[in-house]
Formats: structure tokens, C-alpha cells, sequence
């Protein structure tokens, strides 16, 4: 079995997810060929610095103009399509019809169906979205000039409301959407869902391509979640898609079989695999921040392995349970995660905010200051802000280091 150190691990993690080759977007299709490379692109609502799904496009690409990436999911033909991969996620057209065969209704969803109302009512939903996409609100509001059957009624006003946390017109349309009959048409500025009939809203090479038979799709993804993950494991292959290791396993097997792949040893990594084709490469570089939802650290066990990251987003973290903020950013400096550093926009104030900062062990170094302060004012400009503020109670050892770098 091949031997490789940590740092080549990390070398073909980095070149696999193409954060050492930036390059500016000028188009739609070049935010749509890099979600392509990435191999899925988490959505996520969080919006204290930007929305999430901007970051890690800002991270490969520099600063670009979102509106791209919004357009690639918006306007027709569709290049990129929401669909539940790894969690709500940006996927290329064809990974959309091999995620399509895996629904992923909330449990509430099936109790609802058993509801005489839901027959007819989804009928009539479908109705209006072939008419013209729309959001769950608008759709709630062309219902209020229908005449509904009395079990419709009952259903829309919340008769069974205790089965359910959203409003039923709400599971009604999730419900068509993890059943192939909806897809998303794009988010609204809120960030709300819309929706439109399948066959009209994916792009023509995939709009009369049904679902993947269940074991063909599982054979592709894993493919795909090798190439893009670069080195990994089952439980890191897997997790690119939210699979199951148990489905994952066989196919990497297989792939190690046929050549395709091999098995690898890395020091901290058990069952490291790798597609044979991999080219090792001699050094990388690039400075840029990260998303908590980037690719690169998606697995949070491999992002130990490799980087010595030990990551765990804030905002899914009481706030006395909270080590490293709310939503604290790593910084990528070549091959190494050297820091993290929370941050806020206020938008009113046009105020970029850093509400704490922390050096990785063994980093605190002149080096990894000057990187934060570099970033610091590229993603200040990126988003507008006309100055750099640090919070007076800011908490982190490499708080010190930036308000030095800001003030020289």
C-alpha cells in the first residue's frame, strides 16, 4: 500500500477542490462550470457576513459578483439546480437526476398525504404552479380564491396542525418537490423557495431524464464524491452527498478493483482512498478565507486529520458552549489552516466587524497576521464595506495581530 505524508494528503485535498488556482468569474457559466468542479455547493441561510452559499465561490474565484450565481440558478436555461445533497445544495444538472431518486420529505409530509384533503389539494397546487412558479406564500394566496373541497379546507386551515411545524400548503409543496413533480425554480431575496414544474424548470439536456435507478445513483455519486473530495475515506466519500457508508463502501471497492482507485496510507486517516489517476502536487498555494460549508472541510474528522482543525460552527452552538464565535471563518494560507476568525457585516454601517480571532496551534506567526490582514480588507472590499472595525470585547489571542495589521 502507498505511504503519503500529511502534506501531500492536504496537497491533493486543496488541487481536488480548486482553491489554489483563482480565477475571476465573468459569467454565469463560469460560477456554473466551478460548482461543476466542486461537486455540490451547500445552501444555507445564515446571512451575518453574506449568504453562505456565496462564500465558497468567493474563496475559488476572489471577489465576484453574486448576482452570477443567482442567475446560473435562476434565469433559463438553468445551469446549476437546488436539489437536498449534501444538505440543500447547488449540483449540476445531471448530479440533480441522480439525487432526484432520494426523497427526503420531513416525516410530517406522510402523515399529511393520509389526509383526505391532500389528494385534491396537491392536484390543484400543481395546477397553479404549471401556470407559472411561485413561492409557498403565493400559492397560499391563489388558494384563497379557490373553491375548496370542505377536506381541502380543513387541511389548509391547520385542522391537523399538530403533526406538522409548517403550514400544510408549505408540506404540500416540499412534498411534490422530494417526489420529482416540482423542482426549484430559484430562491427569492428572502430566501424563500420557488417553485416550478420538473420537466419545465431543469435544463434541456436532463428535462425528460427521470431519477436514477437507486443503485446507479449511488455507483455515480460515489464517483463523483471520490474525484471531488480528492483523499478521504468511506465516511468522508459518503458524507459528500449524505450517503450511507454501508452503500459507499461496496462501490469504492469495486472502483479499487477496476483499477480506478487504491487504497492509501496517511498518518491520523484509517481507509484513505484516493482515485488512482491522482497527481501529487508538489506545492500549493493561496490565501483566501473559508466558508464553515466549504467542500474542503465539509467532514469535520477529516478536516482534523488533515489540518489539525477541530471545527464546530457557532451557530449551531448554545452561546455558552461556543469556543470560537458565531460563525468563525478558517484561513486557508497555502497548505495550512494557520487561523479562524469570526466576523459580522453591518450593513448599515457598511461596517466589516471581527468579533473574534484565533491562531491554530503552532501558528502564531508574523506570517499568518499579515495573511489575516490581507484578507481582511480583500473581503471588506468584496462586500462593500468602507472600513474594519474590531469589537471592543473580541475575543482570540490573534486579536492582537490584526488590529496591528489594520493600524499599520
Amino acid at each position: 500500500m502507498r505511504k503519503l505524508s500529511i502534506a501531500q494528503a492536504r496537497r491533493i485535498a486543496i488541487r481536488a477542490q480548486h482553491l489554489d488556482r483563482t480565477k475571476p468569474a465573468k459569467t454565469r457559466a463560469d460560477v456554473a462550470n466551478m460548482v461543476d468542479r466542486m461537486g455540490v455547493l451547500q445552501i444555507d441561510t445564515v446571512n451575518i457576513l453574506t449568504r453562505a452559499h456565496y462564500l465558497p465561490l468567493y474563496s475559488r474565484f476572489g471577489p465576484y459578483d453574486t448576482s452570477l450565481l443567482d442567475e446560473a440558478g435562476t434565469k433559463t436555461p438553468r445551469l446549476i439546480h437546488e436539489q437536498w445533497g449534501h444538505e440543500a445544495s447547488f449540483v449540476p444538472p445531471r448530479t440533480h437526476r441522480l439525487l432526484a431518486g432520494f426523497g427526503r420529505r420531513w416525516g410530517s409530509g406522510y402523515a399529511l398525504d393520509e389526509h383526505p384533503g391532500a389528494a385534491p389539494l396537491k392536484e390543484r397546487v400543481v395546477e397553479r404552479i404549471a401556470k407559472s412558479p411561485a413561492t409557498s406564500q403565493q400559492v397560499s394566496t391563489w388558494l384563497q380564491g379557490q373553491v375548496l373541497t370542505p377536506a381541502e379546507t380543513e387541511l389548509i386551515k391547520g385542522g391537523m396542525r399538530g403533526l406538522w411545524s409548517r403550514n400544510s400548503v408549505k408540506v404540500v409543496l416540499e412534498n411534490l418537490y422530494d417526489e420529482d413533480v416540482l423542482a426549484s425554480a430559484g430562491r427569492t431575496h428572502h430566501f424563500h423557495r420557488i417553485y416550478g414544474l420538473t420537466e419545465k424548470t431543469l435544463h434541456p439536456s436532463v428535462a425528460n431524464l427521470p431519477p436514477s435507478p437507486r443503485e446507479e445513483a449511488i455507483r455515480e455519486l460515489t464517483k463523483i464524491s471520490l474525484d471531488k473530495v480528492g483523499i478521504g475515506n468511506p465516511a468522508t466519500i459518503a458524507d459528500f452527498f449524505r450517503l450511507r457508508q454501508l452503500d459507499v463502501r461496496p462501490v469504492l471497492d469495486d472502483l479499487v478493483k477496476a483499477d480506478k482507485a487504491e487504497w492509501v496510507e496517511v498518518p491520523g486517516m484509517k481507509d484513505a482512498i484516493i482515485p488512482t489517476s491522482t497527481a501529487i502536487p508538489r506545492s500549493v498555494e493561496g490565501t483566501t478565507f473559508l466558508s464553515p460549508f466549504d467542500p474542503l472541510i465539509f467532514e469535520r474528522d477529516r478536516a482534523l486529520a488533515l489540518f489539525g482543525l477541530h471545527y464546530r460552527i457557532g451557530i449551531y452552538t448554545p452561546v455558552n458552549q461556543r469556543t470560537r464565535g458565531y460563525y468563525s471563518l478558517p484561513l486557508l494560507q497555502d497548505a495550512t489552516i494557520p487561523a479562524r476568525v469570526d466576523l459580522a457585516f453591518n450593513r448599515k454601517t457598511q461596517t466589516l466587524q471581527v468579533t473574534g480571532a484565533w491562531y491554530e496551534p503552532g501558528y502564531e506567526l508574523e506570517s499568518t497576521d499579515r495573511a489575516l490582514g490581507s484578507e481582511l480588507e480583500r473581503m471588506a472590499g468584496w462586500l462593500g464595506a468602507t472600513r474594519i472595525t474590531v469589537t471592543d470585547d473580541a475575543p482570540g489571542e490573534a486579536i492582537n495581530g490584526i488590529k496591528s495589521q489594520l493600524n499599520s
